[in-house]
């Protein structure tokens, strides 16, 4: 992408019928985005879908890459809540369930978004450059190490921040792969327990991880 795209709003929707209006393009190109290949998502299909004019669309929105990046944003948020609470009250089960809890919340949620998944990592060629998607790492760190606040003071690591940036941003890009493109020989139950395995073992460091329970 060239560094010159706008991902901003023109402006905010200040009365209810412009929000509703903004409420209307932003799923119409949500369910373009999930339904059509990305380059088939125009604003005149967006438009189009919602039942506004065009002209409705660019009172707000400069350009596809915007209303896409508010489509993006929001799809984050939801992913990030569902994580969150599926990680509620992990911080009271042994390293080696806590890791597995984690592992799995993640599992679960990337599978059940793997479309959006797939279109914010492989597809939109700005979405890092979206705001929710460039803090996520940050936010997925924060979270891991609130899930695992009882265990801190066992830690092995001259460096704990960088540690967990570090772990958690392996752990993201394995599990990612497992779900977007695992080999049909694995079973992905397996592959969740083989990567919380190797979470505990490494929190852990010399002491000796007990493998995650099926």
């Amino acid at each position: 992408m060239s560094r010159g795209v706008d991902i901003a709003m023109k402006k905010q929707p200040r009365q209810r019928r412009a929000q509703v209006t903004v409420d209307a393009m932003v799923t119409a190109a949500d369910e373009l985005l999930c339904a059509l290949p990305y380059e088939s998502v125009t604003t005149n299909r967006i438009a189009e879908r919602a039942g506004v004019g065009i002209g409705s669309l660019y009172q707000y929105f400069p350009n596809k890459e915007s209303i896409v990046a508010r489509v993006v944003t929001q799809w984050v948020e939801t992913m990030v809540a569902e994580v969150a609470e599926l990680l509620a009250g992990t911080a009271r089960l042994e390293l080696s369930e806590a890791a597995l809890s984690m592992v799995k919340a993640l599992f679960e949620v990337v599978d059940r978004n793997r479309v959006k998944v797939r279109l914010i990592l492989e597809v939109i060629p700005y979405a890092f450059q979206i705001p929710a998607v460039a803090v996520l790492p940050q936010q997925l760190v924060l979270m891991a190490a609130q899930s695992q606040a009882s265990f801190r003071d066992r830690l092995h690591f001259a460096r704990p921040a960088a540690a967990s940036y570090v772990l958690m941003v392996m752990s993201r890009a394995s599990i990612i792969e497992s779900v977007l493109h695992c080999p049909p020989h694995l079973d992905r139950r397996d592959v969740e327990r083989t990567i919380a395995d190797f979470i505990a073992r490494i929190l852990l460091g010399n002491e000796t991880a007990a493998p995650a329970a099926a």
